[in-house]
């Protein structure tokens, strides 16, 4: 079912699909694909095919790990991840943040060549705006760091910012950090490219389409059953898996997910709501080598 999936979106142009607005790729031949059967054990249960799921799957495949099973409530990467805005950036504060960045900028960056799934993987570059002195010297702070550690980084000048993103109003800045080599890729073609890599390892990524995740607050789809603090299996709407390990990889239902437990665990996680815009394309398009800006206060 997994290599099924993944068929239907290898095709040229698939990224598009999802920036504008439309039904997921493939989805009539997906609804119209047979139910997967359950099995009945497995060494670890992942909860969740969007991006964190794919990519537990994938690193332990890659680790030796040969029996996983992804449950998934839709189709993979149909959920939050195909939202997300998809920006690599390393400009961290904290070191291992930094290093955490830098190693997925190049993970995402061999996907492509690794499965041959177009994940949309773009070097743009990136520009943080600074309006203060006080922001300038945190971003030399970061950029001296990055630099350290052989990413390239350099504070430049709000002409030089005019230069790099044209559409900028640079009037009120004192300066700029320009990280060239930061990126942005299409989330949900990285999520099945990732799966698809976890399969291609010679292990065994097995996917579960339609296992209910509980939704508002039920807690009758899914239950992970404990015994003296350890997993031992997962209850779903289609049977009962046999585990060692179960990892919760649900995103915005993770905490729900986490209480549904024999001993609930209490998430720290919180669904925010959060915008973007769409506009009509310009008479003159951008580059795609034009970078992403951001003007968050670290």
């Amino acid at each position: 079912m997994l290599h099924r999936l993944l068929a239907v979106v290898r095709g040229p142009g698939s990224r598009q699909g999802w920036r504008k607005g439309s039904p997921t790729r493939g989805s009539a031949s997906a609804a119209a694909a047979p139910p997967v059967s359950l099995p009945a054990q497995a060494q670890v249960v992942v909860c969740g095919g969007g991006i964190m799921g794919t990519s537990v799957a994938y690193h332990l495949s890659k680790m030796g790990w040969k029996d996983v099973v992804i449950l998934e409530q839709g189709r993979l990467a149909a959920g939050s991840t195909r939202f997300c805005a998809g920006i690599l950036s390393t400009a961290r504060h904290l070191a291992i943040e930094q290093k955490m960045a830098d190693y997925s900028n190049k993970l995402y960056r061999q996907l492509e060549q690794e499965t041959g799934i177009q994940t949309g993987y773009t070097r743009t570059g990136s520009i943080f705006l600074a309006q203060t002195q006080d922001r300038l010297i945190s971003l030399k702070r970061i950029s001296s760091r990055l630099n350290v550690i052989g990413i390239p980084c350099e504070i430049v000048s709000p002409r030089r910012v005019a230069e790099l993103h044209p559409l900028l109003n640079v009037h009120d800045l004192v300066g700029a950090m320009h990280v060239p080599e930061d990126a942005v890729v299409s989330s949900a073609d990285v999520a099945l490219a990732l799966a698809s890599a976890a399969s291609q390892n010679e292990r065994e990524i097995r996917s579960c389409i339609r296992t209910t995740v509980p939704l508002k607050n039920s807690r009758t789809s899914l239950h992970v059953m404990v015994k003296r603090g350890q997993v031992t299996s997962v209850e779903t709407d289609k049977g009962q898996i046999q585990c060692r390990y179960f990892v919760n990889c649900a995103g915005q239902w993770a905490y729900e997910l986490g209480l549904c437990s024999e001993e609930p665990v209490s998430i720290p996680l919180h669904a925010c709501e959060h915008f973007y815009l769409l506009t009509r394309p310009w008479e003159t398009p951008l580059p795609s080598s034009t970078p992403s800006e951001d003007l968050r206060l670290f």
